[in-house]
């Protein structure tokens, strides 16, 4: 049976393990940049990230040697007491930072964070939906982009960026997903219908039809396109191709208790498997293909695409974009630039 001797001593010990545990914490996600793990953003705040663990460790020890002074030099806990104690706050503190980032992650702006005050116009997509955005002051039919998001539920980047593209001239049709929708084989009927209904459109030039994806997203793009003759330009950004098994690196990306539905979550892989986007990939040739990444993600693997670079090398673009994830990708300012500049000189 554990046996304390003092109450009030043990807490100290808790309250002194527990904030030490935080600030180690932070450390580690700050060191590795660990942003699910992390109270700041790394990117923005590394230095601080330092001076919150830096401070968590100090404060404990303070308020321990302060508050137990005395109780310390006289004999208190024993070993097993301890090891209790000291388990019990590390798992408090491991909690306590996952409950913490989670909530902290949602709040964090992202690159574009504008409001959207023009919501698009509602259409039908095969039996799903999507929303359409069109230009202002069209005088001509616009080149038009069909926009799919991955499984991750990114619709909302997705809006922001269809907003831009719409400034920049183009129509821009964001697909909307669910988990029911994304079932193989039905999810291949969302593409085509979405480029049957464009084209029907009067503001659409019909000739002039894109894709772009992302994530799985880019995946089903890519599929999509490879039988389709009516896509005239294909962008996948961060496609997932291959099977990238889960480590540590998904806390780069993701909260902790993000990452664990992540990593135990079957039916992404066994899309990206069905999909099978790496062997169709090479019948894109000898339409514009353009490949997406970060330099930061670690939810994918652009090891596959370089035999796609050596059969389409004229008509293959491969971009990477420094400092930057996964989710992050499809709404940082370098990335849709070099999207919306590529879609120009390509439809």
């Amino acid at each position: 049976m554990l046996y304390f001797v003092s109450v009030k001593l043990a807490l100290g010990y808790l309250l002194f393990s527990f904030l030490s545990a935080l600030g180690i914490l932070q450390l580690v996600a700050t060191r590795y940049r660990l942003r699910g793990l992390a109270f700041l953003d790394h990117a923005q705040h590394g230095a601080k990230g330092y001076a919150l663990a830096a401070l968590l460790i100090v404060c404990g020890a303070l308020l321990f040697f302060a508050g137990q002074w005395h109780a310390i030099l006289t004999p208190g806990p024993a070993g097993s007491e301890l090891a209790f104690l000291f388990g019990l706050s590390a798992t408090g503190a491991l909690a306590v930072t996952c409950i913490v980032t989670s909530i902290v992650q949602k709040r964090r702006p992202g690159f574009l964070t504008q409001a959207i005050t023009d919501q698009g116009e509602t259409v039908t997509v095969g039996r799903g939906t999507g929303r359409l955005y069109l230009p202002h002051n069209l005088n001509a039919p616009a080149p038009a982009v069909v926009l799919v998001p991955g499984l991750n539920n990114n619709e909302g980047d997705l809006t922001i960026l269809a907003h831009q593209m719409a400034e920049e001239g183009f129509a821009a049709l964001v697909i909307c997903l669910d988990r029911g929708s994304c079932l193989y084989p039905e999810v291949l009927t969302i593409v085509p219908a979405a480029i049957s209904m464009l084209s029907k459109r009067p503001e659409i030039d019909e000739q002039r039809l894109g894709i772009v994806g992302h994530g799985l997203g880019g995946d089903l793009a890519i599929r999509a396109a490879s039988t389709d003759k009516q896509i005239k330009a294909v962008a996948a950004l961060a496609p997932v191709l291959v099977e990238v098994q889960p480590s540590l690196d998904l806390l780069r990306e993701m909260p902790y208790l993000e990452a664990l539905r992540w990593a135990r979550d079957r039916s992404r892989a066994n899309l990206r498997a069905a999909l099978n986007a790496l062997e169709y990939g090479s019948r894109i040739a000898p339409r514009s293909f353009l490949l997406l990444y970060g330099a930061e993600d670690r939810l994918v693997s652009r090891t596959p695409t370089e035999a796609w670079q050596a059969q389409q090398a004229t008509s293959m673009r491969l971009e990477v974009i420094e400092g930057v994830g996964h989710f992050d990708l499809v709404k940082h300012p370098v990335a849709v630039r070099v999207l919306i500049q590529w879609l120009r000189e390509h439809l």
